[in-house]
């Protein structure tokens, strides 16, 4: 039986483990979910407090598929840079299989990544003491995908997704209004923009860009018809469907000329800064609770 000497020792320890992992800076870690290890890297912003009076919010970006949370959370996308920068907590999953890839929930029948990163969110949003009202979710291709079908299963858990590069799959419909912002490259040869600028593509037959925006502007009531502005000389497309239940919106950034990757340089449009600032207009309403 432990002494009152090492039930102490213990107690210390673990309280010096938690204050380390709740220094600022990126730590790889793990949390078990139904009885398996699951990989992430967790970013704490500089300056950040747990006894801050306002509460951090959390942004989930979810990498592509054969990638990694390591590599999500790169300057490539510069998420870390920009915590670092605007003072939100970043956690970087990253998917099981060989290549990694997610396993979004169709036809509402949850998977074990819709359960992990549920856990992963209540673990963190917990531990951090983060403002739950202002969770979002954000990825790239797999990632993308894997964003519009988590808003549809747990749509109490994320205020606002930003898919890049990402389809709805399935009819799912969330319980609660969610709103989105989402980016494509109509020469996408990867994940096909639609049937017309995606004969070449590798993924097609698929329900197009402008249909995935679409559905979550009809899931949110938004107005029925979106209003286009084009930016940057016509090359850019951005389609908005507004006023929403609970002042929800949808917008999608159709990239002419842009293919696969992480909108960003050439194209004109800098997708990490645009999902920053959505984010922070569109945290949830105190009221919004789901039914379950």
């Amino acid at each position: 039986m432990p002494t009152t000497h090492t039930t102490s020792m213990l107690a210390f320890l673990l309280l010096q483990t938690v204050l380390l992992a709740q220094k600022p800076g990126t730590e790889s870690r793990t949390i078990d979910v139904e009885g398996q290890k699951r990989e992430y890297l967790l970013h704490i912003p500089r300056g950040w407090k747990k006894s801050d009076k306002t509460p951090a919010p959390l942004v989930v970006m979810l990498h592509g598929r054969t990638s990694d949370g390591k590599a999500a959370a790169s300057s490539y996308y510069g998420w870390t840079a920009l915590a670092d920068k605007e003072g939100f907590v970043a956690v970087f999953p990253t998917a099981l299989g060989k290549p990694t890839s997610w396993q979004p929930a169709v036809g509402g029948a949850a998977t074990v990544d819709t359960r992990f990163l549920s856990e992963l969110i209540d673990a963190v949003v917990k531990e951090l003491a983060l403002n739950k009202d202002r969770v979002f979710m954000t990825g790239h291709s797999s990632g993308g995908f894997m964003s519009y079908s988590f808003a549809v299963m747990h749509p109490d858990k994320v205020a606002a997704i930003a898919p890049v590069a990402g389809l709805l799959l399935g009819d799912g419909k969330p319980e609660l209004p969610v709103s989105v912002l989402s980016f494509h490259g109509m020469a996408d040869d990867v994940v096909a923009y639609d049937a017309e600028h995606g004969k070449a593509a590798t993924y097609r037959g698929m329900p197009s860009a402008m249909e995935s925006a679409a559905a979550f502007a009809k899931h949110n009531a938004c107005a029925d018809k979106p209003k286009r502005t084009d930016l940057h000389a016509g090359k850019v497309h951005v389609d908005t469907w507004a006023d929403g239940k609970s002042g929800t919106r949808v917008e999608l950034y159709s990239l002419e000329g842009w293919g696969h990757g992480w909108p960003a340089g050439n194209c004109k449009v800098a997708a990490t800064d645009l999902i920053w600032k959505f984010f922070q207009q569109h945290a949830r309403p105190p009221k919004a609770t789901s039914k379950k």
